[in-house]
């Protein structure tokens, strides 16, 4: 009977000790949660400040004849873009800085032009750019 006892007491002992360790987990759990919200705002966040000086560029063309344009290649399209199409000046256009101009994802197509997404490096000359086409549009 005292065998019993002992038995059932060290059982007891364990579930006790599990039950424990499970709220001790469960608390572990929720702090986890509340890290990976908080780290996937931060994500979001310095997504959207990473893409802030970014501007998307449509209908600009595209020779897909070689394969993949070289970014060098595309800058320079897209600057003779702005000159024609936006009617900024020459030395106007020379003056803004890209830190990155590139075509968008995936395989040029014959017949398919695929959008230029330009980084500028100062937020003042993407938003002179937006009010040129702004501008152009409006007539």
């Amino acid at each position: 009977m005292k065998k019993g006892a002992d038995r059932v007491k060290r059982v007891e002992d364990k579930v006790d000790g599990a039950d424990i360790l499970a709220a001790q987990m469960a608390s572990r759990i929720d702090e986890l949660e509340k890290a990976r919200e908080a780290m996937r705002d931060d994500i979001s966040y310095l997504q959207s400040q990473s893409m802030r000086n970014n501007l998307m560029f449509t209908s600009v063309p595209e020779d897909n004849a070689p394969g993949n344009e070289t970014p060098e290649v595309t800058e320079r399209k897209l600057r003779q873009y702005f000159e024609d199409d936006f009617l900024m000046a020459r030395e106007l256009m020379d003056s803004i800085r890209f830190e990155r101009v590139h075509r968008s994802p995936g395989a040029p197509t014959a017949g398919k032009v695929r959008n230029i997404v330009a980084k500028f490096s100062f937020f003042k000359d993407k938003e002179m750019a937006r009010k040129h086409w702004k501008e152009c549009n409006t007539f």
